[in-house]
């Protein structure tokens, strides 16, 4: 199923997870009344790869990422499980997906950057067998994901989605050929660091994300307040416009001009998984 790229673009977000799943009927409709067009949904592991396959086949929003989480390599590890044959089959059930999220991070308790490394590279080898986009997460552990590019070049577009690295290597990813996702998360009043590397991005490598549920934006940016299962406040994919808005605001770009640049790099990021 190929998706259009007109109107805006959710570059990462978890519409499979508690909270957004059991409402997606009205949370799609919310996100099509504030012009979402495509919603990139990752998976974190074989647990959740069928809900983000239902997902995809009951709206033509979604393009489908499978990938195993860094937070979920130990458990997965020890359970034997064969997820690189289970990632394989969904990525030939979907032409259109890409393999996410995945990556590396220090920043968990009891991490094993070892057989966080081990896996990540493992996912690397089977987008670039099957030629798709990859969606990376890393926390405190840039070097290692340099290493990591270094050793093994997927040769194939990713996207280091709610980036939070420093400037100084913003060149170096972009060398590698990383696209850059801005969560609304970023624009709390205590994370403006964050934006200003933001504004070292060339804006022909640049996505917009809400990451929905979770990294929920400043109170300004909110027009869509969601409730989840537990009665606390979670992200809505609709907040989107919002976050387009604010950079648009911040950086100087008209929202038109930012929202044609989007698409251009989604439609880059994606290859022919949008028309």
């Amino acid at each position: 199923m190929r998706r259009r790229r007109d109107g805006l673009i959710d570059a990462h977000l978890h519409l499979q997870m508690p909270g957004l799943r059991e409402q997606a009927d009205s949370i799609i409709h919310e996100a099509r009344r504030a012009g979402i067009n495509l919603l990139i949904v990752n998976g974190t592991g074989p647990e959740d790869w069928p809900d983000v396959a239902a997902l995809a086949e009951r709206y033509p929003e979604v393009v489908p990422f499978f990938g195993v989480h860094p937070w979920k390599v130990n458990e997965l590890v020890e359970s034997g499980i064969d997820w690189e044959t289970r990632l394989t089959e969904y990525l030939a059930q979907f032409p259109e997906a890409g393999v996410g999220e995945v990556g590396l991070d220090k920043w968990i308790r009891d991490h094993d950057i070892g057989r966080q490394k081990e896996v990540f590279h493992r996912q690397l080898i089977v987008a670039e067998k099957n030629d798709r986009p990859v969606t990376v997460h890393c926390l405190q552990a840039w070097g290692h994901l340099l290493d990591c590019l270094d050793d093994f070049s997927p040769g194939t577009p990713f996207l280091l989605h709610s980036f939070g690295g420093p400037a100084e290597m913003v060149d170096e990813f972009v060398k590698r050929g990383a696209y850059f996702s801005l969560s609304g998360y970023f624009f709390r009043p205590d994370k403006k660091e964050k934006r200003e590397v933001f504004s070292k991005i060339p804006s022909g490598r640049l996505l917009l994300e809400t990451d929905a549920p979770d990294m929920l934006p400043p109170a300004g940016l909110i027009s869509k307040p969601l409730e989840g299962m537990d009665g606390k406040e979670i992200n809505h994919p609709a907040n989107l416009l919002r976050i387009y808005e604010a950079w648009s605001e911040e950086s100087g770009r008209s929202l038109e001009e930012l929202i044609a640049s989007c698409q251009q790099n989604a439609s880059a990021f994606l290859g022919g998984a949008v028309d």
